[in-house]
């Protein structure tokens, strides 16, 4: 099975599925940033701020820090 890109977007809607998809990205976004060790293990990977997607790595590690949102 090939793993795919997803977008912070999406994730957000996926972790904050009750607000509106941009309020959504923003706390997902939030979460990552004021989290300092998923962020420096995101930043290692080539996460940046301004990333509008995470790949199948960052992905687990937002999965192993915060749990899976489905």
């Amino acid at each position: 099975m090939k793993k795919e890109f997803i977008s912070k977007q999406d994730l957000g809607v996926a972790y904050f599925p009750n607000i509106d998809s941009v309020s959504a990205r923003q706390k997902l976004c939030n979460l990552i940033h004021d989290d300092k060790a998923l962020f420096r293990r995101l930043s290692k990977t080539g996460y940046r701020k301004s990333c509008k997607c995470l790949s199948p790595i960052q992905l687990e590690l937002v999965f192993e820090r915060l749990g899976k949102p489905f």
